[in-house]
């Protein structure tokens, strides 16, 4: 180091107050305040919160405040068909994993003016098969998914066929 030349202090995360504290007659101590980096990073995670929920609000990923469902199984097949009172926005199936956990074949989505047949594959019971509806149906309406399963000769059993009907609720 020069003479005469102070060397510049160090910061740190931490800062001295000007308040002093008295311990007793005479004699007094500097008091230490929070630390600026734990406000900080504070600040920096209730901002990072909010954008990410804007974010997810924006893309649509947060579910629908109307959104209702309803659901049933029956053998290796589930259905539910998602929307609110009449309309249905969507139907999946998928299968009934208190049944089997997977099974080779596919699904057969139907219900009112629409029949749609998944491919064939090994259905686990993690996955979902749906389709996009968007539409108002009268009140008792049926929607159902059958399950198939697909023998070594070739030919198909019927494994499930559970129902459920419209309004949603």
């Amino acid at each position: 180091m020069v003479k005469g030349i102070a060397a510049e202090p160090v910061r740190t995360a931490w800062r001295w107050t000007a308040q002093p504290r008295f311990l007793s007659a005479g004699n007094f101590q500097m008091k230490k305040s929070e630390p600026v980096m734990k406000r900080r990073s504070s600040r920096i995670a209730a901002a990072l919160a909010t954008c990410l929920t804007v974010l997810i609000a924006g893309l649509g990923l947060a579910s629908p405040a109307y959104a209702a469902e309803n659901s049933g199984c029956n053998g290796y097949a589930c259905v539910k068909i998602i929307g609110s009172g009449g309309r249905v926005d969507q139907i999946q199936a998928y299968t009934n994993k208190w049944s089997v956990l997977s099974f080779y074949g596919h699904f057969r989505l139907w219900g009112p003016g629409f029949a749609y047949n998944t491919a064939d594959r090994d259905n686990s019971h993690s996955l979902i098969h749906y389709r996009k509806i968007g539409r108002t149906f009268a009140s008792g309406s049926q929607f159902c998914v059958e399950a198939y399963r697909k023998n070594s000769d070739g030919t198909y059993s019927r494994m499930g066929l559970p129902c459920v009907y419209t309004p949603i609720s």
